[in-house]
């Protein structure tokens, strides 16, 4: 068997949380990060990934893992390795789309239930000299110390910032597993709790089967190049927007990546333009 794969990837990382075979990782996972009561997770379903369009010409995301809690909560688990631009607009967008789909007409306001993104970054969130690996954000008066509702909750997870040793906390442990890429981190880690030791295992059998490493390894390829293209981009639209201005230069860039491919999706998480609009290029 070569190198264990990185967990990381999204690939793998959707068969470790993402599988109804796999809902007890998911839950030890998410009772690490969120402080709801414990049988919230009695009845966790993962849910269609896609949101819903509102209109013929809206704008549809795309989901990593989506999942409806015991009463109805909302949890949108998501991993990004590189941050792209306007990377918080588009998880503001999900959230908002996942508040509208909950309320159909004639139904009360009363019936839209907490909605809760856990943003997974293998990269810079926020570029102040912060060293805390985990951030929570709610609708929050900082100078009353007063929360609004706690119907929108965030939670920020940086892989970048977790420290090498242990906090103690399960929290970490999942964090580390990510991160892992050695055999004795993940044989430690396979220690800690039986849900830890099935993630574990799961990332093991997946990197002993040719066609997923396979698969694995397009994936990874495909994810250089789309992080080499968007930076070549990024100068480019830098250029471009000062002498042609930024509509311009969004049009030209999602130009480029139609060329080689790209999809729509990514298009218009890099770019901000609409499908229909790229469409029409």
């Amino acid at each position: 068997m070569g190198n264990l794969l990185k967990p990381k990837n999204d690939l793998i990382f959707k068969r470790i949380f993402g599988a109804d075979e796999n809902l007890d990782v998911l839950t030890g996972f998410l009772k690490s990060v969120l402080r709801l009561p414990a049988d919230e997770y009695d009845e966790v379903i993962l849910c269609n990934p896609n949101t819903k369009a509102d209109r013929a010409d809206d704008k549809i995301g795309i989901l990593d893992i989506k999942i409806k809690t015991t009463t109805g909560k909302i949890i949108d688990v998501e991993i990004q390795l590189k941050i792209v631009p306007q990377f918080r607009e588009r998880i503001m967008f999900y959230a908002s789309k996942m508040f509208t789909e909950q309320i159909n007409i004639g139904d009360k306001y009363g019936a839209i239930k907490q909605v809760i993104p856990i943003l997974i970054v293998d990269d810079k969130l926020f570029t102040t000299e912060d060293d805390k690996y985990h951030h929570r954000f709610t609708l929050y008066d900082t100078n009353a110390q007063l929360e609004f509702m706690d119907i929108l909750e965030v939670h920020t997870l940086e892989l970048l910032k977790l420290p090498e040793a242990t906090d103690g906390s399960s929290l970490w442990n999942w964090l580390k597993l990510l991160n892992s890429e050695e055999e004795e981190d993940f044989d430690m880690l396979a220690q800690t709790s039986p849900q830890m030791e099935k993630a574990v295992t799961i990332v093991r059998h997946l990197s002993m089967d040719e066609q997923f490493r396979f698969d694995y390894e397009q994936s990874e390829k495909r994810r250089r190049d789309l992080m080499a293209f968007m930076d070549e981009a990024t100068e480019k639209g830098i250029a471009k927007g000062k002498a042609e201005g930024e509509a311009k230069a969004k049009t030209a860039i999602a130009k480029s990546m139609l060329a080689i491919g790209l999809s729509l999706d990514q298009i218009t998480q890099t770019t901000g333009l609409t499908a229909s609009q790229i469409k029409t290029l």
